[in-house]
């Protein structure tokens, strides 16, 4: 396990995973905010479309990320995060700019050229590789993908469409909030305990009538059980609630006023 190494390229300052970075027809990036167009609460690099910012800015930062992966806008296949555990295969590339259905939160693919796109401000968003069948996946998860155990499902959906197996499998869990930041109230430990059982209990713990949940950790016990090997599993501890404010927006910090981040993984062609 390894953390994600920081990149500054031109005006992009970005995050890779020392594990895939090894794979050269593998492109990735996680993206700060720096390195874009739009301006006010969205400066810089905002993918965000549900604010005000600009709709030109927002493609054009789509464009400026897509080309540093190789690529441009037109290839992007972006998620439209609403916190489900939809999963959709992409099988084709595009040849234009592409929000997937209503409510998907992971796209998975084995198409060169298709610049799979999920956007993060707290939550998880994370890479799956399998670098025998050339199959890539990013998936959204916030607490609520946690406990619908959507990274799971992906990685069943990629052996269904794929054949993958996940002790061939690289997972990359991406800048999201930290245990110290995610105070919440008990109703989320007692889902997560729903689900995995007793074995969460050493990730939350309690401060008068709130908890603090340590998601990462427990998506890192969520990876171990579908059979990827620890080794194959990098995990960021950058939180962007906390971490450099400069670098980050965080929805818990900022509430509705900010942009959001996007992270890309594509196959080279």
């Amino acid at each position: 396990m390894a953390e994600l190494r920081k990149q500054v390229k031109e005006d992009l300052t970005y995050y890779v995973s020392p594990q895939l970075s090894t794979y050269p027809h593998l492109r990735h990036a996680y993206f700060t905010r720096l390195g874009g167009v739009s301006q006010g609460i969205y400066e810089s690099l905002n993918f965000r479309f549900t604010g005000t910012d600009a709709r030109e800015n927002i493609l054009k930062n789509y464009d400026i990320a897509a080309h540093l992966l190789g690529s441009d806008a037109n290839h992007v296949v972006r998620t439209t995060q609403t916190h489900t555990d939809n999963v959709v295969a992409i099988t084709e590339k595009t040849t234009e700019f592409t929000s997937v259905g209503d409510g998907v939160d992971a796209l998975i693919t084995d198409v060169p050229g298709v610049v799979l796109t999920g956007f993060y401000a707290d939550c998880q968003l994370i890479f799956l590789y399998d670098h025998k069948h050339k199959a890539i996946g990013v998936v959204h998860a916030g607490w609520r993908g946690v406990y619908q155990e959507i990274v799971r499902k992906a990685i069943e959906k990629m052996h269904e469409m794929y054949g993958s197996n996940p002790y061939e499998m690289i997972a990359v869990v991406g800048p999201s909030i930290c245990r110290s930041c995610f105070v919440t109230d008990e109703d989320v430990p007692d889902k997560m305990r729903t689900i995995f059982g007793d074995m969460v209990q050493e990730y939350m713990y309690q401060q008068g009538s709130k908890w603090c949940v340590d998601l990462k950790n427990i998506t890192y016990t969520m990876l171990l059980r579908t059979g990827i090997p620890a080794i194959n599993i990098d995990i960021s501890n950058l939180c962007p609630c906390c971490g450099d404010k400069a670098l980050w927006w965080s929805h818990r910090r900022l509430g509705e006023d900010r942009g959001v981040h996007a992270g890309m993984i594509m196959l080279a062609e």
